[in-house]
């Protein structure tokens, strides 16, 4: 495996809803690439009320198998970006599998734009 040129690939989602404990995007890397979750990021477009969320990636079997990242009950325009990150040499996203950005639900109310970003080696 080689971590000299990976593929920076970044997924984006527009007011994507936070409410229920939902897949949002599906994904799958170039063919043979094993990959390494890097970032994500948020800016809440509408406000996140009475519980917090999480943005999770990972797979249907463990949907935060790869990384999370907590939103808390915010007003719009909030922005989070310190995400858990859980993939490592030990657990990288399997070549040629499918990954799962998704929402762990939690707030009543809640949209965020969501920029995951995955290195591809």
């Amino acid at each position: 495996m080689s971590y000299d040129n990976p593929i920076y690939i970044t997924y984006s989602l527009r007011a994507a809803s936070v409410i229920a404990d939902a897949d949002l995007l599906d994904v799958a890397g170039p063919i043979g690439k094993l990959g390494r979750v890097v970032a994500i990021a948020t800016v809440v477009t509408t406000g996140v009320t009475v519980a917090a969320s999480t943005v999770v990636v990972g797979t249907d079997a463990s949907n935060a198998l790869y990384a999370s990242l907590a939103i808390p009950i915010s007003a719009a325009d909030a922005v989070a970006n310190s995400p858990t990150l859980s993939n490592t040499d030990a657990n990288p996203i399997a070549a040629n599998s499918r990954v799962v950005i998704g929402s762990g639900g939690g707030a009543t109310a809640g949209a965020v734009n969501l920029d995951v970003t995955i290195a591809w080696y």
